[in-house]
């Protein structure tokens, strides 16, 4: 009963504190009237009995200060005092509070908005139900380890396979090129079909209407779901699309609902516009990739047993599907963004770590110097009778008030800093990532934020606790000289975090550079890429376009309708040779001795090396009417010379790809296209694995000796290459009025920057460029804090020297001979840990750049700044004038 009086008494006392006042100071007043009418009728005047009621009974705000105190409200006033007080003293300060605010706000928004990223993109980045279950099915060629290939299960095997132990769901689906047709002219979509467990495997609730439904499969009325994206570029993200008709390939489809955003399958193989239903029947020619989701408590390891097994089985029906000699792994659906981004991702989380302690310790070094300034304050304070609990209190308030404002600031930070990696490289992380700040990991940061303005914010109340008030308040000279190793220990820690940081950022700006100043080989400067699809479904279409003469006359006649477009220089033909990574891994031969050697095929037209300027070094490219033959002539690039021929013998030599035929049956292929080829020239190496790999060998071949039903077209323009985009699908359009032109038609050089290598070396060289800078900065406040106080706190000895004869320039060393000493162990020793650390960092980071001489160069630059933080505030020291700093004492 008495704690729950306490605290009704306290809430009546805060909740009506200017009444409660008012009453208090009523009574009181009250009884000082009454006590004065008392002492004039005793005789005494009435002007000294107010005097003598006023000094027995007190004024009326000193009892209300009493009646609050013994409420228990006292501390809640002396509290409200403190905040006052600090935030007054914050303000006199406007620079070390600045300082230490934007130290942790810089620290907590990276720490957070780092570890955000890492959990959307590496932790859960897919919205997909139990996605830690699912898995990716794939082959390991044994002869081949490091090639992995996606494996298709037929229709007739398809129950055996979902009938495994290990699985408890298993998602079939394949990818295709369709046309929306019905209005105007045909636009190309990517189609994925889907089994009709979709909706129960991806557990996703769509945005509009439904997912694909087992019934689905078997209906007589075909139905489509939208993928977002095209919904809003086709549809406009109309609401009711829903029961609308979509007409592909010339047919009806009912639209029957629309993903949400974050639903992107499937991103492996490129994100679909349209899902379609997908029975899995008993069709043999009707493959599907499968997407398992294990049954719970079932290892990878079990189940990579299980199905191993399994598909040897299906091997032994139908060997041609198979290597000779494979293995079954099943891969997380995060395995290939794992293997290009999570390394460096974690590396990037240490990073910002770092800069969240360096944030802390630079922030625990402006409490400390202040403290160390406030010495003689404090204990002047002491000495009018302040506790020691007081003295502690208000510092606390001050260090906490601080915390709390860099802890919010740094929220916000964090929220920016979060969508900066998505924007600088979309491309590196699944496009199902939604970014959002991780309450648990803000929850420790600010924590530490906190810790660390709690704990250095004390600490000159700590010490002054441990000392004498006299000699405190002694002359400041007396206090001037003598150091605080804990303030030094955090600056030598503070500038080695630092260096490792900025050694980091130099290998990742370097591994980038490298991708920018490397030549490609070719220019892709004003080149755009065009692809179109065959009209294989339709039957009368192509019925006309079946054969390869017919199939051939096709494809030039609309590169020659694409020529005449003004503002075209050159059209190339190419069915698999768009840079940077392209053509299809062969084995050629290069003797008759049978000797096969692996390279890069690539078909072509005549007029491919003259658009993309890739020089021809030796002989020339094959003439039209042996590009019309396609069959006896080859050209190959420096690499497969240097590798497999003889350099100086090189033209008129035989090669011959002995796979470079198919029975497909949308496969066009000359009944030599498997024969033997005369080379008729050498050109230069052409990036075509990648922009960081070198060039592999390559064999271009003409395109009319092996043509599928699509094919690619680089066209050379005088100006902007998608300015032409319009004129160029009309004149495809003169040639076949139903012909679509691919909806991924691109600016070449804008493609090498698209390229996934390119943009995250990018993006991981500004992000340790951005966090190094962070640090610097941070180092460098921190250092002229140090000198800044130091310099404050010893006017009167520089006086005192400069007027027993020192030169400027000596006090100018003494004045930054501790901070340079600190800063200069900090370089070594952070020097070590990153020369220590080099091989490490540059494997993590794919990276060539960790040399000794880009440690150097990193830390002659810290060096410098770190020269220029200590020698410009103390500057100060060396321009004080000896009488006046006499007079400061």
């Amino acid at each position: 009963m008495r704690l729950l009086t306490r605290l009704r008494t306290w809430w009546h006392a805060i909740a009506r504190r200017g009444r409660v006042r008012d009453q208090v100071e009523e009574e009181l007043q009250f009884h000082i009237d009454a006590y004065v009418d008392d002492l004039i009728r005793r005789g005494i005047p009435e002007e000294k009995a107010r005097r003598q009621a006023r000094i027995e009974i007190g004024r009326p705000d000193t009892q209300g200060e009493r009646y609050r105190k013994a409420i228990g409200l006292g501390l809640f006033d002396e509290i409200g005092g403190d905040l006052r007080y600090g935030f007054r003293a914050l303000l006199r300060n406007p620079g070390v509070s600045c300082i230490a605010i934007l130290s942790l706000a810089i620290g907590i928004g990276a720490t957070v908005a780092m570890f955000s990223l890492i959990y959307a993109v590496l932790l859960h980045p897919f919205p997909y139900a139990s996605s830690s279950r699912i898995v990716n099915p794939v082959l390991i060629n044994e002869r081949q380890p490091d090639v992995v290939t996606w494996f298709t299960v037929p229709g007739a095997q398809w129950k055996t396979f979902r009938r495994a132990a290990c699985i408890a769901s298993v998602l079939g689906f394949n990818s295709t090129q369709m046309e929306v047709t019905g209005s105007g002219i045909p636009e190309g979509v990517d189609a994925t079909y889907l089994t009709g467990n979709a909706n129960s495997f991806f557990g996703v609730h769509p945005l509009l209407g439904r997912n694909i439904q087992p019934f689905d499969t078997h209906s007589h009325q075909p139905v489509v779901v939208l993928n977002y994206r095209f919904w809003q570029q086709r549809f406009n993200g109309n609401t009711s699309v829903i029961g609308h008709a979509l007409q592909l390939d010339h047919r009806d489809y009912t639209i029957v609902g629309v993903m949400p955003r974050s639903f992107t399958f499937d991103d492996t193989i490129g994100t679909a516009d349209v899902y379609l239903p997908r029975a899995s029947g008993n069709d043999e020619k009707l493959a599907l990739l499968p997407w398992i989701r294990l049954k719970k408590g079932v290892s990878r390891v079990s189940a990579n047993q299980e199905l191993n097994s399994l598909v040897h089985q299906f091997a032994q029906q139908y060997p041609q599907r198979y290597p000779k000699q494979f293995r079954v792994k099943l891969q997380p659906i995060l395995a290939p963004f794992e293997h290009s981004t999570g390394h460096t991702l974690f590396l990037l989380f240490a990073g910002v770590v770092f800069l969240l302690l360096i944030g802390c310790a630079n922030c625990s070094i402006l409490f400390l110097a202040r403290g160390a300034a406030r010495t003689h304050e404090l204990s002047v304070r002491v000495a009018l009778g302040a506790s020691r609990w007081r003295i502690v209190r208000q510092l606390l308030v001050e260090s906490v008030f601080l915390a709390f404002a860099g802890a919010a600031l740094g929220i916000v930070v964090s929220y920016w800093l979060a969508q900066l990696p998505l924007q600088l490289s979309p491309s590196s992380f699944p496009p199902e990532s939604s970014i959002h700040i991780n309450i648990p990991i803000l929850c420790f940061s600010v924590g530490l934020a906190i810790a660390s303005g709690i704990l250095f914010g004390l600490a000159p109340a700590l010490r002054l606790s441990q000392s004498e008030t006299g000699t405190s308040i002694q002359s400041v000279s007396n206090r001037a000289s003598k150091g605080h190793r804990s303030l030094h220990v955090l600056v030598s820690v503070q500038v080695a975090i630092t260096l490792l940081l900025m050694a980091t950022a130099s290998i990742a700006m370097g591994a980038f550079l490298q991708i920018m100043q490397s030549p490609l080989g070719y220019n892709p400067r004003h080149v755009l890429q065009i692809g179109i699809m065959m009209h294989w479904r339709n039957p009368n279409e192509w019925r006309r376009i079946k054969s390869r003469d017919d199939r051939a006359a096709y494809i030039d006649q609309i590169r020659s309708a694409i020529a005449r477009v003004p503002g075209v220089l050159s059209v190339a033909i190419g069915t698999n040779a768009t840079p940077p990574d392209h053509g299809a891994p062969q084995k050629v031969e290069t003797s008759r001795n049978g000797r096969q050697e692996p390279a890069l095929v690539m078909t072509v037209g005549q007029h491919y090396f003259q658009t993309l300027d890739i020089p021809v070094l030796r002989g020339h490219i094959w003439s039209s009417v042996e590009n019309a033959r396609g069959d006896g002539v080859a050209v190959v690039n420096e690499s497969f010379v240097r590798h497999y021929l003889d350099g100086r013998n090189v033209l008129g030599q035989e090669i011959r790809i002995p796979k470079m035929k198919s029975n497909a049956p949308l496969l066009a292929a000359s009944p030599d296209s498997s024969g033997w080829r005369e080379i008729v020239a050498v050109v230069a190496d052409a990036r075509n694995s990648g922009l960081e790999a070198p060039a592999k060998p390559a064999v271009y071949v003409p395109y009319s000796t092996f043509i599928p039903p699509f094919a690619q077209y680089e066209i050379r323009t005088r100006t902007a290459p998608l300015l032409l985009l319009p004129a160029v699908r009309k004149a495809v359009a003169s040639v076949a009025s139903d012909q679509q032109v691919s909806r991924g038609a691109y600016d070449l050089e804008q493609a090498v920057r698209q390229d996934p290598q390119w943009q995250r070396q990018r993006l991981f060289s500004v992000l340790f460029g951005v966090f190094s800078a962070m640090a610097l900065l941070l180092a460098i406040a921190g250092l002229m804090s140090v000198v800044w106080f130091s310099v404050s706190r010893r006017t009167t000895e520089f006086g005192i020297r400069l007027a027993l004869g020192a030169t400027r320039t000596n006090i100018l060393w003494v004045a930054a001979r501790a901070t340079l000493l600190s800063a200069g162990l900090g370089i070594l020793f952070g020097s070590l840990a990153a020369a220590l650390l080099r091989t490490f960092l540059g494997s993590w980071m794919k990276s060539g750049h960790a040399s000794l001489v880009g440690l150097i160069n990193v830390a002659v630059l810290l060096a410098t700044f770190m020269l220029a933080a200590c020698l410009l505030p103390a500057r100060r020291a060396a321009t004080v004038d000896p009488m006046n700093a006499l007079r400061n004492e």
